[in-house]
C-alpha cells in the first residue's frame, strides 16, 4: 500500500482504525462489481483505490453500522435486478415457445 495515500486520507479522516474499516468495506465494494470513483495511473488493489476515494473526499467515511446498511441495501437491490432479469427472460422464453407452436399449429393445419 502506498503510505502517501494512507497519509492523505488520514487527513481527511484522522482514526485510523475506522479509516482502515471504511477502506475495507469500500475495497469490498469495488471487488464486487462496483467501479472506481478515482482514476489511478498505475493499476491499483482496491483498497488503495479506496483509500484514494476517500483522501480526495469522493467517498465519505461513515460508521461502520451506516456501511453495514447501505451494503445490505445494495444486495437486496442487487438480488432484485438478477430476479427481475431472470422473470423477464422467463417471460421471453414463454413469448417464444408460444410463437413456435402457433407456427408448428398453423403449418400442421396446412398439410
Amino acid at each position: 500500500m502506498k503510505l502517501k495515500t494512507m497519509e492523505k486520507a488520514l487527513n481527511v479522516y484522522p482514526n485510523r482504525f475506522h479509516l482502515t474499516m471504511m477502506a475495507v468495506g469500500r475495497a469490498r465494494e469495488i471487488n464486487d462489481g462496483d467501479n472506481a470513483l478515482v482514476d489511478l495511473d498505475d493499476p491499483a488493489k482496491p483498497v488503495v483505490v479506496a483509500l484514494e476515494e476517500i483522501s480526495r473526499g469522493i467517498v465519505i467515511p461513515a460508521h461502520q453500522e451506516e456501511m453495514n446498511r447501505i451494503r445490505s441495501a445494495r444486495k437486496i437491490l442487487r438480488e432484485r435486478a438478477i430476479m427481475e432479469a431472470r422473470e423477464r427472460d422467463a417471460l421471453m422464453e414463454t413469448e417464444e415457445n408460444q410463437e413456435i407452436e402457433s407456427i408448428q399449429v398453423e403449418t400442421s393445419e396446412e398439410t
